[in-house]
């Protein structure tokens, strides 16, 4: 056997799952290699182990065929089907698929008429006005596609996640459907969406109960649940219809629930540290509680810690920072970055930013340009947030494909935003824009017309292939303008 981790075989699943998309295969066998990726990364099973006794089918969701090809990537460090169905296709096709409304017909489509095998050359492609002559295209699909080719990029960069904010409502509103189920004592949100992250996997719930069943039955009833992935005692999996996010619900007895839920909202980074910290004191942490130990060894990761000493009360997540002489640290601190120097030394803060905190916006887009409601709308909704101003920032005209304003509709709409801010006095609207930096480090906008906005944002939308120099000028000649004390 080779030294093949989980995340590989994962990654080689879910990316032969994609290709065989690409290639035209019925969704049945490509959904299979789907889900037998989510049970290889939530099992807990010796995988090496399982493929040398030829036991791999014995996992739920993994068939012989699927078997086979995990033993051979596990015992060779290679997939032969996976590379066969690399060589025929460029290597960056599967960038493509993270391009919203462009899904695998579309991309084999692309790929057959002109070539496209990237991201980069499906801008290009859509900037030479290529695409909208294709069967199945034309001008819109095409500006949609060049709008999101930048949006692409930027999830990649994340690493696939979503933005907390696309997630934040659908997690709260399952949070208090799963508070109204029968039994339940205390619910909350876990994961990064608890620690606040600025992109999140997954989410996280976590609910305490004397029977778990009740809060299963009642939480699949969910009419935004369109799949099961998984259930058992403890825990149940689903995948939502709409936004395709998996959410993970666990319900245990009330006197583990502080334990598992700062078990469970992590950073792993920061359980670590604690963890240590712990065992210096001769106690252990675990989702099972906090356990102070005999003089034996620590048990090894047992389910309930048996052979400990003594099993500590924990009502709250407070009650297990202080048997550690720490002060108690909030969610959106524990990545260990500092924290637990600060709480040793009870330095924290105790102010963090809170929603009400948030008086205004300094970005948005309205249906001006590529936004998807009117300013009237978006004002109206400050205002409901308790927002004291809010800042109109449309893109420019060099970005026409996401509907960039021309001058004289950027003046149109100061005559709008005049007309809503006499409909909504108690929120200060701030005329802005947000301006394309041109190759040269110029924008957009003639000097006579930004010295007439309040805020002007400066981005980059296009060339970004200059090297490192060329762009670092441009950005500094950005800088230089003359209207730059209003830049952001």
């Amino acid at each position: 056997m080779t030294a093949v981790d989980k995340t590989t075989l994962v990654r080689a699943l879910q990316e032969l799952g994609l290709y065989l998309q690409l290639s035209g295969e019925n969704a049945f066998k490509t959904r299979a290699y789907e889900l037998a990726a989510e049970r290889i990364a939530g099992t807990t099973e010796d995988l090496a182990a399982l493929a040398a006794a030829g036991r791999l089918t014995e996992l739920p969701g993994i068939g012989a065929g699927i078997a086979t090809r995990l033993t051979e990537l596990l015992q060779t460090g290679r997939m032969g089907a996976l590379e066969e169905l690399r060589a025929r296709w460029p290597p960056k096709i599967l960038e493509l698929l993270q391009v919203q409304d462009l899904g695998p017909k579309k991309v084999a489509a692309l790929h057959a008429a002109l070539q496209i095998g990237s991201l980069d050359e499906l801008e290009a492609a859509c900037r030479r006005g290529e695409v909208r002559a294709l069967k199945g295209f034309g001008q819109k699909t095409e500006e949609k596609l060049l709008a999101s080719v930048e949006l692409a990029r930027r999830s990649m960069a994340a690493g696939g996640r979503r933005r907390l904010a696309d997630v934040h409502h659908d997690a709260l509103a399952l949070l208090d459907f799963v508070k109204a189920a029968p039994g339940v004592v205390r619910a909350s949100l876990g994961g990064s969406v608890r620690r606040q992250r600025e992109t999140v996997a997954d989410v996280d719930l976590l609910a305490s109960a004397a029977d778990a069943a009740p809060v299963f039955a009642h939480f699949l009833t969910h009419p935004s649940i369109g799949e099961v992935l998984g259930s058992g005692d403890s825990k149940t999996s689903v995948r939502l219809r709409e936004s395709d996010l998996q959410v993970d619900l666990r319900v245990l007895p009330d006197e583990d629930f502080a334990s598992a839920l700062h078990h469970f909202t992590g950073s792993k980074a920061h359980h670590i540290r604690l963890r240590s910290l712990a065992l210096e004191k001769g106690l252990t942490i675990s989702e099972w509680g906090v356990f102070r130990m005999g003089d034996g060894e620590a048990p090894k990761g047992g389910a309930r810690h048996a052979g400990a000493e003594e099993k500590l009360a924990v009502r709250e997540e407070a009650d297990l920072y202080a048997l550690l002489g720490l002060q108690y640290v909030p969610p959106e601190l524990r990545e260990d970055t500092g924290e637990f120097e600060a709480a040793l030394a009870h330095a924290l803060p105790t102010d963090l930013v809170t929603r009400a905190d948030i008086l205004g916006n300094v970005h948005a887009h309205s249906t001006w340009s590529d936004g998807r409601d009117s300013l009237e709308d978006m004002v109206r909704a400050a205002q409901a947030l308790g927002f004291r101003y809010f800042t109109v920032t449309e893109h420019s005209q060099t970005s026409n494909y996401a509907g960039g304003l021309t001058v004289d509709r950027l003046k149109a709409q100061w005559d709008e935003i005049a007309r809503v801010q006499e409909r909504f006095p108690d929120v200060t609207l701030l005329r802005g824009v947000e301006s394309d930096i041109l190759e040269d480090g110029r924008l957009d906008y003639p000097d006579h017309v930004l010295e007439q906005l309040d805020v002007v944002i400066c981005s980059i939308h296009q060339r970004y292939s200059q090297d490192e120099d060329a762009m670092t000028r441009r950005v500094l000649n950005a800088f230089d303008n003359p209207d730059r004390k209003s830049v952001v």
